[in-house]
């Protein structure tokens, strides 16, 4: 049947079936209220929609918040770890920077078992930490600085005021610390190489990394006379 001029394809559907159904079905205007009128019950308060719940249980209205896109379900996703390599990665090339980081992670394995087995005693055995991953937290925990300077103009001058250091700033800071000490321009050795070889140093709070670390504290300490500026 062809669509009627000047009708819309609802009209003349609508039409169509009222010719197999009585006219009163259609006294109203209230089509889809009337076809599902003892199907759904008119629920006019959350008391009443309470009582029609069959395990008897209020109905909580639950707040659903959509995850952030850096996060991951993997099993073997790491906050920490992603964060590294978002710092470490140059030109956009993240997939080469991963495998980087794989290849660190792999070292640090790799030196920690082989330092497992020259010790001699069960006490030293249990004291070497064989989890790269739980090598990479401590030694990013033992660059994490506790004051920065920050420069805050006063009267003309810039005075450089020690400040607290808040902790997603105390991580990209530990980080950037082990980031530029494994400066492989003058170097013949792979980055994963040298990586490898600051991280297991900080962890063990050693290291050029930590050394810029108290480097950092001890210029605090020498500008704490304008401490009372960061107020300003």
């Amino acid at each position: 049947m062809a669509l009627c001029k000047g009708k819309t394809i609802y009209h003349t559907l609508l039409g169509i079936y009222k010719q197999h159904v009585s006219t009163s079905y259609f006294s109203t205007n209230k089509v889809l209220s009337n076809m599902y009128k003892d199907r759904v019950p008119s629920v006019q308060s959350i008391e009443e929609l309470n009582a029609l719940c069959i395990d008897d249980k209020p109905v909580e209205k639950k707040i659903r918040i959509p995850a952030k896109s850096e996060f991951s379900s993997a099993v073997t996703y790491d906050p920490i770890v992603q964060k590294f390599i978002n710092i470490l990665m140059r030109d956009g090339k993240k997939e080469k920077t991963r495998e980087i980081i794989e290849q660190v992670l792999e070292n640090i394995k790799m030196k920690q078992i082989e330092n497992y087995h020259k010790a001699t005693t069960d006490a030293e055995k249990a004291m070497v930490v064989t989890d790269p991953l739980k090598v990479f937290h401590g030694a990013v925990e033992n660059c994490k600085p506790l004051l920065i300077l920050k420069t805050i103009v006063k009267g003309g001058s810039g005075y450089r005021v020690p400040v607290y250091c808040h902790e997603r700033r105390r991580l990209r800071v530990g980080i950037n610390f082990i980031i530029k000490t494994c400066d492989t321009r003058k170097r013949k050795v792979p980055l994963s190489t040298v990586l490898a070889t600051e991280i297991l140093q900080a962890y063990n709070n050693e290291g050029n990394a930590v050394g810029k670390k108290h480097q950092l504290h001890k210029e605090c300490e020498a500008q704490r006379a304008f401490a009372h500026y960061r107020w300003k």
